[in-house]
């Protein structure tokens, strides 16, 4: 099964994906993570570069890259899905469609990019209000990281397709482990669902 955690930016993705690591390690559960983007690929620098403002492509561009960086690792998810009963992916192409929409890009442009990649069996939205995770941010972060407005929209993105594409949305707002005893409850009922009994 492969898992997508999604959300706008510091909302906890990170640390939900470890969480849910260590549960599944403690139910025998074979599991591998991967995050994107992944900057140690070639694309994944020039992702780096147009996050830090050091390159300057235009939306459209720039989302094309994101998805590239997943197609860079296509081969590496179906390796970990070969032998992982669950892979977690920290931010996967539900991402692009909700920072791309959120910057205007056309939904089925931005479908037709990740088309052909393994699909999510299950996409967890952490959502919470991006004004009251502003503190998580810090200091030296990206042009997305620090543009509260374009958090608000991706939010927003979020939300709407969540509804169109069945996606489940895990009130993050609730605090780390609260918010994990939702996430593990979804995913025992998604496992339970393809006969893996936890």
């Amino acid at each position: 099964m492969l898992i997508g955690v999604e959300g706008v930016d510091a909302v906890g993705k990170r640390t939900q994906t470890s969480l849910l690591s260590s549960w599944l390690h403690s139910n025998n559960i074979t599991s591998s993570s991967i995050s994107f983007p992944d900057y140690g690929t070639v694309i994944g620098r020039e992702i780096k570069g147009y996050l830090l403002g050091r390159r300057d492509y235009s939306p459209e561009v720039g989302h094309m890259l994101f998805a590239a960086n997943r197609w860079e690792k296509k081969d590496v998810i179906e390796r970990l899905l070969s032998k992982s009963e669950v892979v977690i992916v920290n931010r996967y192409s539900a991402s692009n469609l909700a920072y791309g929409t959120a910057k205007g890009l056309k939904l089925d442009w931005l479908i037709n990019l990740e088309a052909g990649l393994p699909k999510a069996d299950l996409v967890m939205v952490l959502d919470a209000p991006p004004s009251t995770l502003y503190p998580r941010r810090g200091l030296n972060k990206d042009k997305y990281e620090r543009s509260i407005e374009l958090q608000e929209r991706v939010r927003r993105a979020y939300l709407h397709l969540a509804e169109e594409f069945g996606w489940t949305i895990i009130n993050a707002a609730q605090g780390i482990e609260s918010t994990n005893h939702t996430i593990v409850a979804t995913v025992a009922k998604a496992l339970a669902e393809r006969g893996r009994t936890v």
